[in-house]
């Protein structure tokens, strides 16, 4: 019964976690907490566990041409989960400079524009 109670508040705390993450991609918390956020969730993956985040945001945006892209402040700019529904998971993806500089993420583009808008109204 004992380990039982462990794993359910394991579980529990499991789901709050998920939760916070996929606010933070949301933009639901102001940038720096969602950057810490998503920071913490990269390195959490064993091929990331090194990464350095000071800087990241600065170096990497000087490789895209595309306005949204090139003055973001926010990883969730470049990088997004794709929910799998069928394991309860994400896939991690990234806007890469390419593709974006190709124009392939027009319409996310426009979103974020018109938000910015919206939010400076």
């Amino acid at each position: 019964m004992k380990w039982f109670c462990v794993l359910v508040l394991l579980g529990m705390g499991a789901g709050c976690y998920t939760q916070k993450i996929e606010k933070a991609f949301d933009g639901d918390f102001v940038a720096a907490d969602s950057n810490k956020i998503i920071n913490e969730y990269c390195r959490s993956c064993h091929i990331h566990r090194d990464f350095n985040p000071a800087g990241h945001v600065e170096e990497k945006s000087m490789l895209y041409k595309r306005k949204v892209f090139r003055y973001a402040t926010e990883c969730r700019t470049c990088h997004y989960l794709e929910k799998q529904f069928s394991l309860n998971d994400f896939t991690r993806k990234t806007r890469r400079p390419v593709e974006a500089n190709q124009g392939k993420y027009r319409e996310f583009e426009l979103d974020v524009l018109r938000a910015q808008r919206e939010k400076g109204n």
